[in-house]
C-alpha cells in the first residue's frame, strides 16, 4: 500500500512542475541605473519573442515563463540577459540594474591661444562677446521651428485662395478717381497653375520625403541598427534596407504622430516580417 501511495505523489508532483513550467505570469519591475535615463529601455522574451519598452519612470511589464531568456537593452547601457528562475516569477517586484556603456577615448588636452586651463585666468584673456539670435533678441516668432526648404517652396506655390474679394480699398486711387465703389473678384492664377501644372504636387512630395528621412534618422537614434537587427533576425548589411523598405510604405510616415515609442517598435516588428519575404531579403 505504501508503494502505490507512493507512485501517486511522484506522479502528481511531475504534473504539478510540467504546469509550472508552462504556466505564464505577468513579470513587473524596473530598470535603474544612477545616472542616465531609463526610460525606453527594450525588454525582449527571446523564447516568445514578445517585447516591451520602460516607461518615463523605467517601469515594465511582460509576458514570461520559468526557464524563459529577457534580453534588455538600449544604445546607452551594455545589453544584458536574465534567465526566469522560481525567484522571479515568485517576485512581485524586480528591479534590473544596467551597466552604461562607456566608449573609452584617449585623452586629449587642446589648449588654443595659449590657455593656461585656469578658467579665472583664462576668461580675461580671451575676447568673447555674446551670440547673438533673435532668441537672445527676444525678436517675435523665435521659437518657432524652421521651415525646411522643400516646406519654403510649397508654402510659396499653394499660397493663398483660389477666388478672393477685393474692395475700395485695395483699388484707392482708381476708384477714386471714377467715383465708383464695388468688388472685383482676384483669381489666383499662381497657385492655379502650379496645380495645374502638378508643381504643387511634386513639392508636397518632396516634403514628405524629407519627413521620412528625418523620422528614419530617429528611429536609427532611438534604437541602434545592432539592437533592430539582432531583435528582427534581420542581418546588420540588410537594416538600411530594411528602414528603405519602410519608408516606401504609405503608412510610415503616421509614425511620426505615433504617441509612444512601443507603437514605433510594435510597426517595425511587424514590417520586418513583411521585409523578409521580399525578394531583395531572400537574395
Amino acid at each position: 500500500m505504501p508503494k502505490y501511495i507512493f507512485i501517486l505523489i511522484a506522479i502528481s508532483l511531475t504534473s504539478f512542475y510540467g504546469y509550472g513550467q508552462d504556466n505564464t505570469v505577468i513579470l513587473k519591475g524596473t530598470v535603474s541605473n544612477a545616472k542616465n535615463d531609463v526610460s525606453n529601455v527594450l525588454i525582449v522574451n527571446l523564447n516568445t519573442q514578445q517585447s516591451t519598452i520602460t516607461d518615463s519612470s523605467g517601469l515594465f511589464s511582460i509576458e514570461v515563463r520559468l526557464k524563459d531568456s529577457l534580453r534588455i537593452s538600449a544604445v546607452q547601457y551594455l545589453p544584458k540577459e536574465i534567465i526566469i528562475n522560481e525567484s522571479y516569477l515568485n517576485s512581485s517586484f524586480v528591479t534590473i540594474h544596467l551597466i552604461e556603456n562607456i566608449i573609452d577615448l584617449k585623452e586629449v588636452t587642446v589648449t588654443p591661444y595659449n590657455l593656461t586651463g585656469e578658467l579665472d585666468r583664462d576668461i580675461d584673456r580671451l575676447d568673447i562677446k555674446p551670440t547673438i539670435t533673435s532668441y537672445t533678441l527676444g525678436l517675435q516668432n523665435a521659437d518657432v521651428t524652421k521651415m525646411s526648404q522643400s516646406e519654403r517652396l510649397l508654402q510659396e506655390a499653394d499660397r493663398g485662395k483660389y477666388v478672393s474679394l477685393q474692395t475700395m480699398d485695395e483699388y484707392g486711387k482708381l476708384n477714386e478717381i471714377l467715383s465708383y465703389v464695388g468688388i472685383t473678384v482676384k483669381i489666383n492664377t499662381h497657385k492655379i497653375m502650379n496645380r495645374v501644372s502638378g508643381r504643387t504636387k511634386s513639392l508636397e512630395e518632396m516634403v514628405e520625403r524629407d519627413e521620412k528621412k528625418q523620422l528614419e534618422k530617429e528611429i536609427i537614434d532611438k534604437f541602434s541598427k545592432q539592437t533592430m537587427s539582432e531583435n528582427f533576425k534581420i542581418p546588420v548589411s540588410y537594416i538600411d534596407g530594411f528602414l528603405t523598405y519602410c519608408l516606401s510604405q504609405d503608412d510610415f510616415i503616421a509614425l511620426k504622430n505615433a504617441g509612444n515609442t512601443i507603437e514605433i517598435w510594435e510597426y517595425l516588428k511587424a514590417k520586418s516580417i513583411d521585409y523578409k519575404t521580399t525578394e531583395e531579403f531572400k537574395n
